[in-house]
Parts: structure tokens; sequence; C-alpha cells
């Protein structure tokens, strides 16, 4: 049966490192606790902490050598961290990490280039610039510092957990944008970097560029690059507009997070409930929550509503085609986007097989983030788990109608807001438009969710692929070491998508993926998908999909 099931759906020289941060230093003994204590932890909560280091006793292998290598005089907290990356990046799961130190790394203050990067699926280039560098919009990147571009993602994924090549390159991209990013790419302090590019005429650039830019001008809109004047600019979680004859519609979803799943918190009692709006409201909305939780869950938008709305006003206008916006959507609740397929697709998306599968590890953390005991998960799901099983989901089978059904009034029952829009439709969609949807690398997590059930579903995917792997593992909790203060992310959940096909399971490529030419055709716009997008509606080459993912 479709439930409310909640996906969230985020060694090198130690000896310098460590002095440079002397004023967070940290003995041999509080390094080795809190190294302990996070091996435990990942061996406690990840789902399978072993197979990519080769076994259980590789793993605890390769964490006896991290014990051995720390100084006797202890380390700084960067060195720490520094320690610690590897051991992530092998795992190569983009959803168990540790976050960055607050500090900003030897250089002080962080600094940034002029210049933003871009990934396509055969290059990366330079799609912004600051001033005087505009001229090198649209370069490719082919070295910098004379490393290859090949060397530099491979560096990437050895120090950053990366589950595909696309992954290697956005990690990338983001590390060249700062001083700190480009050390700890390559392990050296710069003032600039030396790139080597390639212009529209296949000619070699060289240019030296330094780190200029202070964080608030590197945030601010003094940016060089083209923005399709037909799309309006909005912040809104969920904005939507009609584009040109009005025959098509585009859909911005920023994040999988809205209304639905708070609600949906509330409903079970979650604890953290509270914390999670003040977070909501300080990233989207830009202030403080009313006072009174619901007041604030009120004030939260939702995509249900948001589609609801859409599709009336498609359907009273005759629009055929829907393009949504995943770029840069980096997840959040899987769960919230299940109004979205029955207003599109009613009973049609119940009744779907879709081939995928969950293993949740039952971990005291995991008791803990649902507010539960051994005794109370086991009284609820009426089995009889122990600390360290998995808690298995097998591939919905598709049960139509009663699925719907009792969806529907498990919404009902639980006062969720946005019920209202779905109690009268009986299995019928709202309104079925042809579906084009934008990705690039930054579509992660419930966002690869969203894509990955569109695809099954008959939607055209134009754009990059995701740094998401469909089999990978998912659902993030949060932990802190208690000496260093580092904190971080374990996978709790693995998800398999593509149970027999190892490429896809990998890298889901677009229809119509985005190709350095493309980008160039469109001048290097920050809206080049949704403009080749328009381009493929106008030559009839985006059409019904049924099942195109099968």
């Amino acid at each position: 049966m479709r439930t409310l099931r909640s996906v969230a759906c985020l060694m090198v020289a130690l000896g310098t490192i460590g002095q440079a941060f002397a004023q967070d230093a940290l003995t041999r003994e509080q390094v080795l606790q809190d190294l302990q204590y996070l091996t435990a932890f990942l061996e406690e909560t990840h789902p399978d902490p072993y197979t990519a280091f080769g076994g259980g006793d590789e793993f605890r292998l390769r964490a006896q050598a991290l014990e051995d290598s720390v100084p006797d005089e202890g380390l700084g907290v960067e060195g720490f961290y520094r320690l610690l990356r590897p051991l992530f990046a092998q795992l190569g799961d983009g959803h168990t990490y540790v976050s960055s130190p607050r500090g900003t790394g030897p250089s002080g203050e962080r600094s940034y280039l002029p210049l933003r990067f871009r990934v396509a699926t055969d290059a990366v280039f330079i799609s912004d610039a600051w001033g005087e560098y505009e001229a090198l919009i649209g370069m490719r990147l082919e070295t910098v510092q004379g490393r290859s571009l090949e060397e530099l993602s491979r560096l990437a994924s050895e120090v950053f957990p990366t589950e595909n090549e696309f992954g290697a390159g956005r990690r990338l991209v983001r590390l060249l944008a700062s001083d700190r990013g480009a050390w700890q790419l390559l392990g050296e302090q710069y003032e600039g970097l030396a790139l080597g590019l390639v212009d529209a005429d296949d000619s070699q650039v060289e240019r030296r560029v330094p780190f200029a830019l202070n964080s608030d001008e590197y945030s601010s809109s003094a940016w060089r690059g083209e923005r399709w004047s037909a799309l309006q600019s909005s912040d809104a979680p969920f904005f939507w507009q009609f584009i040109g004859d009005r025959r098509v519609a585009y859909f911005r979803v920023r994040s999988i997070v809205g209304r639905e799943p708070f609600e949906e918190l509330r409903s079970v009692g979650r604890s953290n409930l509270r914390t999670q709006v003040e977070r909501y409201y300080q990233r989207y909305l830009g202030g403080s929550p009313p006072e009174y939780v619901d007041s604030a869950i009120a004030g939260v938008p939702s995509l249900t509503e948001a589609t609801y709305k859409l599709l009336e006003e498609m359907k009273d206008r005759g629009a055929r085609y829907l393009i949504v916006d995943l770029r840069d959507n980096g997840g959040g609740w899987s769960s919230m986007l299940v109004p979205f397929y029955y207003l599109v697709f009613g009973d049609r998306y119940f009744e779907y097989e879709f081939p995928i599968s969950f293993a949740t590890r039952v971990s005291p953390a995991y008791l803990s983030l649902m507010g539960t005991t051994l005794d109370g998960l086991n009284r609820e799901l009426d089995a009889s788990y122990e600390i360290g099983d998995m808690i298995l989901s097998e591939p919905d089978r598709g049960e139509g109608p009663a699925s719907r059904q009792a969806y529907v009034a498990e919404l009902q029952r639980q006062g969720h807001s946005h019920a209202r829009y779905l109690a009268d439709l009986n299995g019928d969609a709202l309104y079925t438009p042809e579906l084009v949807v934008l990705i690039n690398t930054g579509t992660f997590s419930a966002a690869y969710h969203f894509e990955y059930h569109l695809w099954h579903l008959g939607a055209t995917l134009v754009g990059v692929p995701s740094a998401q792997a469909g089999n990978a593992f998912v659902d993030v909790t949060e932990y802190e070491l208690p000496n260093s203060g580092l904190r971080g992310s374990v996978a709790r959940t693995r998800q398999i998508m593509f149970p027999d096909d190892p490429e896809l399971a990998r890298t889901l490529t677009p229809h119509f993926p985005m190709v350095w030419e493309d980008y160039r055709r469109f001048d290097f716009d920050a809206h080049a998908e949704v403009r080749y997008a328009l381009d493929l509606i106008e030559s009839g080459r985006v059409g019904s999909r049924r099942d195109a993912g099968r």
C-alpha cells in the first residue's frame, strides 16, 4: 500500500594543519574518543558501512589506521576534519558525510573567484562572471593549476562522498569557487587559480584568476550572464507561471519541503517539530515563525495546494504542457509528493508497479528520531525486530483504488489540510498535461525520487544527470562528535530503484541530455534548460511517454 513514508529525503599532511588551528586543539585522547564514537555510530546506524571497504574487517582496519595516524600532540578541529574526509569519500554515500567546521581555513576569511562554473553532460564551463572576466563566459574548463579535469574529478571523489561522475563534477565546481575549497581539494593555499580554458573556436586560453570576492560580493546580483527575461524571478518555494502563447506552464519546485511533512510530523508527535519549522522559516521564508506551532505550520506553503491551483488554471486555459523545474532541488520529504502524482495521474499512479525497495536499519538513533522504543516499534509494526535488524519494504505492487482510498483516509484521519484537494477526485486525475522535467547535478535525494517517479510515469527528462545514484543510501540521521563538535549525517536506509540495471542504478540519463553545444545555443543562459525544453515542445519532439521507465 502507498503509505505516508517520509524520506528526508547532504590523509593529508596532518602536522601543519593541526598546528594551523591550535586554537581548536584536541588532545590525542579526545580525537580517539571522537573517532571511536563515529565508527560505532556508522556501524550501528548505516545500512551497509562495510561493502565499500571490502568487508567488516577491512572497515575496522581502516578505522584503526586512522587512529594510528593521530599525532601524539593531537590535532586541531580542521586537521581532524581533513583526517575524516577520505573515510566518508570511500563510502561513496552522498547522505553520509562530515560537515566542514565553522572555521574558514588557514587563509582567514573565505575569498571567492569572480567566476561560476556549471556542469554540462560533456563538460564543465564558466556560466557567470564578474566585471572584466565576462569574456570568459562559456569557456570550457580543461585544467586547474596544470591538473586535468579528469584528475580533479578523481581528487574530488577521493576527499568527498560522490555517487557517480556527475556527483564528482558537482563537488568539483563547488570546491573551485573559493580559496578554502581549492585548498581542501588540492592541499595547498592559493591566492588565485591558473585555469586552462577552451573557447568556442577550440583555442586554448590560459588565465590566472584571483580569489577576489568576499562572501557578500559573491552572493550579490552583480554577476554578468544571460538570464531569459520571459521567466519571472521568484524565491517562492513553489512558483508557477504561463509562458509564451499560454500552451505551456512552468512550475519551479525549489525544495521538497512544505506544509505537508510538518503536518505529518505533528500527527505523530515528533519531538523536534518546532526546530524543523524554525529551520524552514529561516531558510525559505526569511524570518522567524509565529509563536504557536499550528499557526507556523499554516504559514508554510503547500505543494499540493500550489499544484491544484496550477492544474485548475491549466485545464481552464487548455494548456497542454507542464515544465517542472527540479534544478538544484536538494530534496526533503518524498511523502509529500504523493498528492502531486494523484492530482496529475489519478489511479494510474496507485496502480503502477514501481520496482523500488527500501531497507532501514533499526538503531538507537533511529528509535530516538522516531520518538519510540524498540517495544513501541514492534507493537506498531506487529513485529519482533532487534537492534541491528533491517525493516524491509518490498517493491510496491500497485494496489490501485484500495491503496488510494486508504491513503486519502489516512490524510483525513491525521487532519492534513491538503486532504480536501484529493477527497473528491475518486481516482480521477484533476488534469494530466504532458510533463517535461528539468534536472541537473543538484537534483538530489527526494528531488531525485520525484524525477524517478515522473520518469516511470512517462515524463520527458531534460538537462544533466543527477549526482544522486538510484541504488544508494538515503534518510539522514544527524550526529555531533562530543569533543570536536564536528557534525554530519549518516544514512539509515538503503534504496534500490533499479534492481536489474547497474548502469541506470548509477546514472539516470535524461531523454534529452544537454551538452556544452546546447548551452552555447542559448548563450549560456541561466535558464537554458527551460528554453531548450520549449524548443523541444515547439518542434514536436516532446510527446506522450506513457510508462517510459518500464
